[in-house]
């Protein structure tokens, strides 16, 4: 199994003003969790939000990646009582 965390500055993709071709621009963190996710990936957990040390916001997201039968992906424990 392969882990990563993917960041991001925004959570929507930005353009570059007047030049608004989607190529040209900065990718937010839905499209680049899009992206992971055609390749195979899943998340794992939610987005966590936080500042880096200038105080800009930064967007996370964690991803695994199955890599073979014999490391499955965790799941939730049906016998776990949830509340």
């Amino acid at each position: 199994m392969r882990y990563d965390v993917i960041t991001a500055n925004h959570m929507q993709d930005e353009t570059l003003g007047i030049l608004n071709f989607p190529s040209i621009g900065n990718k937010g963190l839905i499209s680049l969790v899009n992206d992971k996710l055609t390749e195979g990936w899943r998340p794992q957990g939610g987005v966590q939000r936080t500042t880096d040390e200038e105080g800009i916001e930064l967007f996370l997201q964690a991803l695994v990646l199955k890599t073979c039968d014999c490391d499955p992906l965790p799941c939730p424990d049906p016998e776990h009582d949830r509340q």
